[in-house]
């Protein structure tokens, strides 16, 4: 009775550790998702047509200084909220 207590308490310790694994996944995929694939993209262009790549990318800097605009200014409006 004994050994099968262990077992289960092993198996256990094994489930903790893939879910924390795949948080962990989660939680990378969320925060660098959309620049991954933004460059990616940017990568893909740049093998098919350079020139389109360079306005990509360029579009993707105008895009991303507006959205840190954007961020920053809901930011300050959550800090103030009471």
């Amino acid at each position: 009775m004994l050994t099968v207590r262990k077992k289960h308490a092993v198996m256990m310790e094994y489930v903790i550790i893939a879910v924390l694994i795949a948080a962990a996944v989660v939680v990378a995929v969320i925060m660098f998702g959309k620049n991954v694939s933004s460059e990616m993209n940017v990568a893909t262009r740049s093998m098919s047509d350079a020139k389109g790549a360079e306005n990509y990318q360029k579009n993707i800097q105008t895009n991303s200084e507006s959205d840190i605009k954007k961020a920053n200014e809901h930011e300050k409006a959550m800090h103030n909220y009471k």
